[in-house]
């Protein structure tokens, strides 16, 4: 009976980790580049750097999406494991 218990909690904690996880892939897929310049032949450094700026950021929350989905599969793996108990 309590491992039915831990098994559902685990589930839900896994499930909870999941959409942090897919928050954080939804962020990334969404950086913008800013450019400051009028266009891009302006000044090509500008845009460059901007670049690299928004890839550096989208990088960071891959990563955060990353560490959340080996959370959120570690926990339902766990729930899968305690559901058989």
């Amino acid at each position: 009976v309590v491992t039915r218990y831990l098994s559902i909690a685990t589930a839900l904690l896994g499930l909870m980790a999941a959409i942090v996880a897919a928050t954080y892939w939804w962020k990334a897929s969404r950086v913008a580049i800013r450019n400051n310049a009028a266009s891009i032949s302006d000044v090509p450094e500008l845009y460059i750097q901007s670049t690299q700026v928004a890839f550096n950021e989208s990088s960071r929350l891959n990563a955060y999406a990353a560490i959340w989905t080996g959370i959120a599969a570690l926990l339902s793996a766990g729930a899968a494991v305690l559901g058989v108990l």
